[in-house]
């Protein structure tokens, strides 16, 4: 009978430890996801909360085209100066789901280089299959990207954000039932087939060219806060955009050493 009553003593002492081990583990982890931001954390602690939480920032009062330290994300150089909100008209519900044709935008790099912090770009902006027009710009890789939120402040877009921005443009496919290029590139009126992944060798110039390339889909309004929102079940809206791609790097416009 003793050794009963031992046994169950026993049985009980440890299930009772067992029971302060899990809940010291779910506190501890429940502390660690505290501390460690997630993607509504960093964006905003939720879709309400709209403004300057939700793009994951304070207000840094630069304004939408002039990015802090003096790194414009925009400067016109020559051309037509259609490039700024060209796509903010845009139904942008459709434009996600790549349902439309123009207008198009190929972007060619010349100047540029993986030391070079602000690119020179000229882009060709097509109306239709047939009617374009080119102008030049220049944009550094690492300016803020910009909105005013609403409460009126200007608010700039964190690392996770910016992280999510170059996900969703290098993970555009073209259908293939809508006119490429294939895994060729050119100035248009049709995109590659992959519009922001480029087959280059030299270190640093594949990414820092996807960089410019989102300063610039930011600034046209190909690529917006909305489309770096997770979805219901947690994942990135899919971004199938196919209207804006690289067409290329001028050879003569390398400024690596």
């Amino acid at each position: 009978m003793k050794d009963t009553t031992r046994m169950a003593a026993a049985l009980a002492a440890a299930l009772s430890l067992s029971s302060q081990i899990a809940s010291a583990q779910e506190a501890n982890q429940s502390a660690q996801q505290t501390e460690q931001p997630g993607f509504f954390r960093q964006l905003g602690k939720s879709l309400k909360d709209a403004g300057g939480q939700m793009i994951g920032v304070k207000p840094t009062g630069a304004t939408a085209s002039q990015a802090p330290g003096n790194q414009p994300i925009y400067t016109p150089v020559s051309g037509s100066g259609k490039i700024q909100g060209l796509f903010k008209s845009d139904n942008h519900q459709l434009a996600q789901q790549g349902r439309l044709d123009w207008p198009r935008v190929a972007l060619t790099f010349q100047e540029w280089g993986a030391s070079l912090p602000c690119w020179t770009i000229e882009a060709r902006i097509w109306t239709s299959p047939s009617a374009s027009t080119t102008e030049t710009f220049r944009s550094c890789a690492n300016a803020a990207l910009t909105e005013v939120d609403d409460l009126g402040d200007t608010a700039e877009l964190n690392t996770a954000a910016l992280c999510k921005g170059r996900d969703s443009l290098t993970g555009v496919r073209v259908p293939g039932s809508k006119p490429n290029t294939g895994a060729g590139r050119s100035t248009g009126p049709n995109p590659p087939s992959q519009p922001f992944v480029v087959n280059v060798s030299r270190p640093g110039v594949s990414d820092k060219a996807v960089d410019v390339a989102l300063r610039v889909a930011w600034v046209s309004g190909f690529i917006q806060t909305a489309d770096l929102h997770p979805g219901p079940s947690g994942m990135l809206t899919p971004f199938k955009d196919g209207r804006m791609w690289i067409a290329g790097f001028k050879p003569e416009g390398n400024r690596d050493p």
